[in-house]
């Protein structure tokens, strides 16, 4: 076979090859809109994403037991397409809503990433917190306390209207919505523990999902609307639990998602297609995000990085979570997409204390509302260059009742805060306040405790002793810090909330168990009853922060400092010293003698003469020398 003649390309001309390019990319463009087309179901409505329209209602069998005669209802769900921002405002990449604690006091915001400045939803001199968005972007559930106890309320985002949804003396805290809108799940305290229960937006049917005599909280609703996840410390450790709303037999209605019994799980979130579950665990202290996929057997969870309380990006792209800290903490974004750069643009005033994730922008009107908000702005520390003064402390029993005049009115604002929250003079009686150079601390305290300085206070440990104060361990890297709960009086609901992790106990130390005085302790048995204030947090909002454990913790009760709050305003412990003190007063520490002579001599170490070993060698040149010894003459 003979080959084929060569076919010759004349080279066409500059225009020729112009005008090709530009038929090649109208092509190009033209295929890149038709397969976006496809993708949406513009062409073909049968491909695009929907949710099962179907939804049983959760009355009857569901959660009355298979005694109950009602029927079963079908609710029809809205049919949803693509996740896409809604028109009422330009979003990048969703909308957070949050909650914030600033002037002492949680708020509502929302911000998206690339906007200028976040939005308030809520001000006002009480704490609205643990927003939730409805599934259409019009409204937000959340948690308040603007009625003295905790309920439940519903914003009305294009009006700015807020109704109550509950009004008891118990409390009622994180709500999650159904997929339709219709429901809301929410955790109850009743006295004894928390437990789920479901209500309709109108309030006019409710019911009680769990009800086993344990910890039973923070609820998220699965978008397929048929399962609920919650924590419970049922079986030990708070574990990740799922109720199936499709099973009436109340044995087989909850599964053990995590079963983990060294790491205690928290936060639960389904993924915006019900595939996967996020949550937080803490072990060894840390606090690490999870995801573990819910189709498919025999996989185990993923760590994405440390966190707490992590939400969804609406996309499913990334998980947004709040990385915690001795004090404040920050919201940060985890990628899950390879590439994926994820960037807030701009955080939310405050100290972050819970998220949602949304994928619409809020209604034009609230933007409008939210605009003329001003942030406020964190005070200037102080320079810490001027001698100060120390202050007397009126009504206060301590050793030596004052402070630093720099911030003795921050504390006179926390007593009487704390004494409104809690209901008794927590701060009336303190164990310490400045401790002069010449009275010091207790031996194996530090030289440099921020008691020295007149900006720190230690609280009675009495109260702790009569059951009045709860103290719940918080590691960090190497550190051991202490969170102080108290208790409230009167314990009817109209104050506090109940606690949700269990205390540590040192009495535990005296057990004679060696592991456990190691240890410096062991947690309590199980989570103390009734409603209690958060005193650490409370005081951080005027500027006194907790202060880190000794290392000898574990066998020196005292340096466990649990108690002690210190008001640096970013000084170091030096720089507050020279506030009150000249600089040749605290060059060095003052040295502290032991109260009492000791009791038997103690010996004194003497060296062999140097001669002695010069006579050694001499009359035995050939044999090895002895080490040098030590020797103790009493």
């Amino acid at each position: 076979m003979e080959p084929e003649p060569s076919t010759t390309v004349k080279p066409s001309s500059g225009g020729a090859r112009r005008w090709g390019f530009r038929l090649l990319m109208v092509v190009a463009v033209g295929l890149a809109m038709l397969a976006g087309w496809l993708s949406l179901g513009v062409l073909n409505p049968a491909s695009a994403p929907t949710i099962d329209p179907t939804f049983v209602s959760l009355a009857g069998t569901l959660l009355m037991g298979p005694t109950s005669s009602a029927p079963p209802t079908e609710t029809a769900l809205p049919m949803i397409g693509p996740i896409r921002p809604a028109a009422t405002h330009t979003t990048l990449a969703g909308t957070f809503v949050v909650s914030t604690r600033i002037d002492a006091h949680s708020h509502l915001w929302a911000f998206a990433p690339g906007e200028a400045q976040p939005i308030a939803l809520t001000l006002g001199d009480f704490d609205d917190r643990d927003p939730a968005v409805s599934p259409d972007g019009s409204s937000v559930a959340f948690a308040s306390n603007r009625r003295s106890g905790w309920d439940l309320y519903l914003l009305d985002l294009p009006t700015g209207a807020i109704k109550a949804l509950t009004a008891t003396q118990g409390y009622e805290a994180h709500p999650t919505w159904s997929p339709d809108g219709l429901w809301l799940a929410y955790e109850v305290y009743g006295g004894d523990d928390l437990d789920i229960w479901i209500m309709n937006v109108d309030g006019t049917e409710v019911y009680q999902l769990t009800n086993a005599p344990s910890l039973d909280a923070a609820p998220d609703w699965g978008p397929d609307g048929r399962r609920i996840a919650f924590v419970s410390d049922r079986t030990g450790l708070p574990d990740i639990f799922v109720a199936d709303l499709d099973q009436p037999d109340e044995n087989a209605r909850f599964a053990n998602l995590t079963d983990t019994p060294a790491t205690a799980e928290a936060d639960p979130a389904f993924s915006p297609d019900g595939s996967a579950l996020s949550y937080s665990g803490r072990s060894n202290g840390v606090d690490l995000i999870y995801v573990v996929p819910l189709e498919g057997a025999g996989e185990g969870a993923d760590s994405l990085g440390p966190g707490i309380r992590p939400a969804w990006d609406p996309n499913a792209g990334a998980l947004a979570a709040l990385l915690t800290g001795p004090f404040d903490p920050h919201l940060v974004v985890y990628p899950l997409e390879a590439g994926l750069l994820a960037s807030l643009g701009v955080t939310p005033p405050g100290a972050v204390e819970g998220i949602d994730w949304i994928a619409q922008g809020l209604p034009e009107e609230a933007y409008q509302r939210g605009s003329t908000t001003e942030v406020p702005n964190p005070p200037a520390p102080a320079p810490g260059s001027t001698r100060l003064s120390l202050a007397p402390l009126v009504d206060i029993l301590a050793p030596s009742p004052q402070l630093s005049e720099a911030v003795d009115d921050s504390f006179q604002a926390l007593r009487h805060r704390a004494g409104l929250d809690v209901g008794w003079d927590v701060l009336g009686n303190l164990e310490n306040a400045f401790v002069g150079l010449n009275d010091p601390l207790p031996p194996g305290f530090a030289y440099n405790d921020w008691l020295y300085t007149g900006r720190g206070f230690a609280v009675s440990q009495g109260s702790m002793q009569s059951g009045w104060l709860e103290v719940v361990r918080e590691d960090y890297g190497v550190e051991t810090y202490w969170r102080l709960f108290v208790r409230v009086s009167p314990q009817d609901g109209s104050r506090g909330e109940p606690l949700r992790v269990r205390p540590w106990d040192f009495s535990t130390r005296a057990s004679g168990d060696p592991a456990t005085y190691d240890r410096g302790g062991s947690l309590k048995t199980a989570i103390p009853t009734g409603y209690f204030v958060d005193l650490t947090r409370l005081a951080a909002d005027y500027g006194f922060e907790r202060v880190p454990a000794m290392p000898n913790w574990r066998t020196y009760y005292q340096a466990a400092r649990f108690n002690e709050f210190a008001h640096t305003d970013g000084l170091t412990w030096l720089q507050a010293m020279l506030e009150i003190y000249p600089p040749e007063a605290i060059v060095t520490p003052t040295p502290f003698r032991t109260p009492t002579p000791t009791p038997t001599r103690t010996p004194r170490p003497t060296l062999t003469p140097w001669w002695w070993w010069w006579l050694l060698t001499q009359q035995a040149p050939t044999a090895t020398p002895p080490a040098p010894t030590t020797t103790l003459t009493p």
